[in-house]
């Protein structure tokens, strides 16, 4: 039996009560609300969303403000139950008010001065077949998209052990170099004696140091460095013969973006600390070194956490270029109103 839900806030009289026994003559079983809430309450307990039949009998033929009134109605009917078009219920429509209904997302429009029993049972009838269709491909793009979702998530377990499997055999591989990379640091400090001392100490916790006394020395052999070995963080003094430290630090993040930078500086200047903030340095250390043994540690941290961000965006990257025509599949698939 076709199922309709008419929303008449003045109820069903007159010519409506008479459409509604009308339909009910030919199988069409229409419940009367007052508001379009109780109508999406009743339409999500069903299968198949009922048809909404929106009572406009005050809208004349083509007044604007009554055109305006009942584009706002079929907008907010829409609005509340996307996969329905409404049918409008009106007396002596005219071409303006038809036109303006159909464009706003009107499914049709039963017209009381004109329409018989078997048109408006008709209209009712094509709206219906056409919300079950839509209600059939919503729940099937919704089961599909399950689908995929469960095999994106199963891929994506499955290449974290690919890789986590790839990385322990390369870990335990006799091929000379093939280990995997420790943290790095790339070093820049005029001051040779600073820098042999935290390049030290640096190796001895097991960070790998690449040290440059000037910003333009570092600069000519970083990119061969970060493709060679990687780096993680930098460590540029402020004061340097040449290019300053800001300076070096702009240059190295457009060759290496995002790269964390720390700054040395044996001055105390606001002007430089707040250029420095605007540069996203992420950290200072003073000079002459104090409490060296926490810096160190600091550095090492901060290397090793840098290193572990690069691995996992490499990580996610590797997992997308495998299975890109997967992913790009998933991504076109329509998304639910």
């Amino acid at each position: 039996m076709l199922a309709a839900i008419l929303i008449a806030q003045q109820g069903a009289a007159g010519p409506l009560r008479g459409l509604v026994e009308r339909l009910a003559s030919t199988e069409v079983e229409v419940t009367i609300v007052d508001d379009l809430p109780t109508a999406l309450a009743m339409s999500h307990t069903a299968d198949t969303p009922p048809v909404i039949l929106l009572d406009l009998r005050d809208v004349a033929g083509g007044e604007l403000e009554d055109v305006k009134l009942a584009i706002t109605a079929i907008h907010k009917a829409v609005a509340a139950i996307p996969e329905i078009e409404p049918v409008v219920v009106t007396s002596h429509a005219g071409a303006p008010l038809v036109l303006a209904c159909l464009r706003a997302g009107a499914g049709d429009l039963i017209d009381l001065a004109h329409e018989g029993t078997g048109t408006a049972r008709a209209i009712v009838q094509r709206l219906h077949a056409r919300q079950a269709v839509r209600a059939t491909d919503a729940a099937t793009l919704r089961a599909l998209r399950n689908i995929v979702e469960d095999l994106v998530k199963d891929l994506v377990r499955t290449e974290r052990r690919s890789i986590d499997l790839e990385e322990k055999l390369t870990r335990a591989s006799t091929v000379p170099g093939a280990e995997l990379r420790p943290p790095s640091i790339l070093l820049i400090e005029h001051d040779r004696k600073v820098a042999g001392e935290l390049a030290e100490l640096l190796e001895n916790t097991g960070i790998a140091t690449y040290a440059y006394a000037t910003g333009e020395e570092a600069l000519r052999e970083v990119a061969t460095l970060a493709a060679a070995t990687g780096l993680d963080l930098a460590l540029v003094a402020a004061q340097l013969p040449g290019i300053d430290g800001l300076q070096t630090i702009r240059a190295l993040r457009d060759r290496i973006p995002g790269l964390p930078a720390f700054l040395m500086t044996s001055v105390h200047d606001a002007a430089l600390a707040e250029d420095a903030a605007d540069l996203g340095v992420v950290g200072f250390v003073h000079k002459p070194l104090g409490a060296i043994d926490e810096i160190v540690e600091r550095l090492a941290q901060l290397a090793t956490e840098s290193m572990q961000r690069t691995r996992e965006s490499v990580y996610i990257e590797r997992i997308k270029e495998r299975h890109e025509r997967v992913l790009a599949k998933y991504r076109s698939l329509p998304r639910e109103p």
